[in-house]
């Protein structure tokens, strides 16, 4: 990711400050809304400079949030069966400390977003049947 040092510094403690919040939260709803500051601030660092990858990056995590998020709504309300495979926030925890490590050491982030892709997903309706079948790992 080609980001200023600072911004990558930004970028980087903002993340592993999400992930300690998710960490310390009880609920799946206040986890969801500390990973949500990932996205955050990508978007703002993006406003001051622009990097393709810093772009994707923003682009996975918030279609992770918006996958995640009616998910969790309609189970909680008792609308649809609880589709989260275990341990799926520690995972993403795990993912977002593994994204900061990257963005850190100016390794590539796909392989750190493709997870967060995959978690996201396993949360749906299908992601979730795939989950059970096996076919869709939580990792």
């Amino acid at each position: 990711m080609n980001l200023s040092v600072s911004n990558k510094e930004i970028l980087v403690k903002e993340i592993r400050t999400a992930a300690d919040y998710m960490k310390k939260a009880t609920t799946i709803q206040e986890k969801l809304f500390f990973f949500s500051a990932v996205f955050g601030i990508a978007n703002r660092l993006m406003n001051i400079e622009f990097d393709p990858e810093l772009g994707f990056l923003h682009h996975v995590t918030q279609a992770a949030f918006n996958t995640i998020n009616p998910n969790m709504l309609m189970a909680t309300q008792g609308q649809s069966p609880v589709t989260f495979p275990p341990s799926v926030f520690d995972k993403l925890q795990e993912a977002l400390n593994d994204l900061a490590i990257c963005i850190e050491d100016g390794k590539p982030i796909y392989k750190q977003l493709q997870r967060i892709s995959n978690l996201a997903y396993s949360t749906s309706g299908n992601g979730y049947y795939l989950f059970l079948k096996g076919a869709l790992k939580v990792e």
